[in-house]
């Protein structure tokens, strides 16, 4: 197999509709020749005229061989004219359209002249004669009936037939294989090595994580509208339980059904168990008419106040909140049918209790539509949402991932079990694994960490979540980065220009671009603090534990500690 560059067709090329028959043309190089042959694909360059104005161009491939030379080869696809009238090429898409196109020869032929230009300039290669060739290879058609030109030979050229079964012998012929001219020497392995560095040479200059996020985002923000499909699924059924894993995208269904709903004049009513989802939920859709966004337990006790249902003075916290404040609701409703609403969306359903769904039954007008959102893990939410099937809900599952890049979401599955789930979003980077045994250095290297992000990968505050999985923690991370430049907040106060520092309990439902995870102490159950924390990150994660617990947070299992 040929020497590959680059060794695999980045997936903007493999997706791109314009460059098919350019990924046939590097499937084929590499499967006929050898790996004594260098290909390398798409070599942008930068030359002059001869009155000396810039002029670029770009070689679609170049064959190189270290004793016969170089082969600069320019792909052209569909179907192939030339009018010798206006010395026109043209090509005919798929679709029939046809398009004037750039005298293929005239740019093989240039491409060549230009690598010879810059390999003759090379520090690294001795100046010597060698063979150099150019050709057109045209994937979708015949050879032109007779030859173009004294330039235009017909030998030059490389139809469909030839490139599905005779690659190899066009090449050798270009290349003169075997009978190289008796003025030309050989390219040699310092030529191959030139070329390289002309052509291949790795570079990590411009490179930043900020710059990878926003390249991840356009993506994610390409894919998101994939995500209402489901919309039109559930449309006619009246109560639909909608399950996924995380980045599957319940929150931003939830969101828009919520705003479908209320835009078309009904009573609707966005809630959740956790309350920095439900603020920033409430900030995005403050201003949308017919619409109540508001955290389940804040639900409770405001409609027990508009029906004037009165609680226990000085209750114990546990009781408030599992039982007090959610039959308030019911008697709420009970006593006022007016407060009813016309449809109601439950985000995070799997953090809703037994007996709430109860309350929230009580909530919605007998002839209303209720949605609920909730996780499919059965690792780690196994038993949640057990009396939501008694609503009569239909289950309806979501199945792609359009959150998360793909080395994360391979990362945050080892702790998901449940239906299967599908990554559509970019490659992404490597997840980051920082080894620190003690408390005090897991949060010294989690603020270097985040100081490198900031000032040196141009990653935005507003774009980072630093996640510890204890309050105490959190302290000990505030501690620390007192004193600095970095604005930081927490996540029921986020916002576009600071840092938040939380739990990763507190931080379920939300998501940044960038997750520094903080892996200390044993307040929190592992699975759902890996699944959930590993899964908030969209773009870029880095992990600060032990060398211990890295072990079985990469592999799934639970600690030995």
């Amino acid at each position: 197999m040929a020497v590959l560059w680059p060794r695999k067709l980045p997936r903007s090329v493999l997706e791109d509709r314009r460059r098919r028959a350019e990924v046939r043309v590097y499937d084929k190089l590499a499967e006929v020749l050898d790996d004594s042959f260098q290909v390398f694909y798409s070599s942008p360059w930068l030359g002059t005229d001869r009155l000396g104005n810039e002029k670029d161009g770009e070689c679609d491939f170049l064959v190189a061989h270290p004793d016969h030379g170089i082969l600069a080869i320019e792909v052209k696809g569909g179907e192939i004219s030339y009018d010798p009238t206006d010395d026109q090429w043209r090509s005919k898409d798929a679709f029939g359209f046809v398009h004037k196109i750039k005298d293929p020869v005239g740019q093989a032929r240039s491409a060549k002249y230009e690598i010879l230009k810059r390999l003759n300039a090379s520090k690294r290669w001795q100046r010597r004669y060698i063979h150099a060739a150019h050709g057109v290879i045209f994937p979708s058609t015949g050879l032109p009936p007779r030859d173009l030109g004294a330039d235009r030979p017909g030998r030059i050229f490389c139809s469909s037939a030839q490139l599905r079964n005779g690659l190899h012998d066009w090449i050798s012929e270009r290349m003169k294989e075997g009978r190289r001219p008796d003025n030309c020497q050989e390219l040699g392995h310092d030529g191959i090595a030139a070329l390289e560095d002309l052509l291949a040479k790795p570079f990590t200059l411009s490179f930043r994580i900020g710059a990878a996020i926003a390249e991840a985002d356009v993506e994610f923000t390409a894919l998101e509208p994939a995500q209402y499909q489901i919309l039109d699924t559930i449309a006619e059924i009246p109560r639909a339980l909608v399950r996924g894993g995380a980045g599957t995208g319940k929150t931003v269904v939830a969101v828009e059904e919520a705003i479908r709903s209320a835009m078309r004049g009904r009573k609707t009513l966005l809630t959740c168990h956790s309350r920095p989802l439900a603020k920033n939920l409430e900030r995005k859709l403050n201003n949308v008419q017919n619409l109540t966004v508001v955290g389940f337990h804040s639900l409770c006790g405001r409609m027990a106040r508009l029906a004037d249902i009165h609680m226990p003075t000085d209750p114990r916290e546990q009781e408030l909140y599992e039982s007090i404040l959610p039959n308030a609701l019911y008697e709420a409703m009970e006593s006022r049918p007016s407060l009813k609403w016309d449809t109601i969306i439950i985000d995070e359903g799997q953090d809703f209790l037994i007996d709430w769904w109860i309350a929230i039954d009580a909530c919605l007008k007998s002839d209303g539509s209720l949605r609920v959102f909730m996780d499919s893990n059965q690792k780690v939410y196994e038993h949640a949402g057990g009396g939501v099937h008694d609503l009569s809900v239909v289950p309806v599952r979501l199945s792609r991932n359009l959150r998360n890049t793909k080395k994360i979401h391979k990362s945050a599955l080892v702790h998901y079990s449940g239906p299967d789930i599908i990554a559509d979003g970019p490659d992404g980077l490597e997840v980051s694994w920082i080894e620190a045994e003690t408390e005090q250095a897991k949060i010294e290297a989690a603020f270097r960490e985040l100081r490198r992000l900031v000032f040196n990968e141009e990653v935005a505050p507003g774009e980072i979540t630093v996640l510890v999985n204890s309050p105490s923690a959190r302290v000990d991370f505030l501690e620390r980065s007192g004193g600095t430049s970095i604005p930081i907040t927490d996540a029921e106060n986020m916002s576009l220009e600071e840092v938040v520092v939380d739990t990763v309990k507190r931080f379920k439902g939300l998501e940044r671009p960038a997750i520094i995870l903080v892996v200390s102490g044993d307040e929190m159950e592992r699975p759902e603090m890996a699944y959930v924390a590993f899964s908030r990150a969209r773009a870029f994660l880095c992990v600060v534990a032990s060398k211990n617990e890295i072990k079985w947070l990469g592999s799934g299992a639970e600690s030995t500690k």
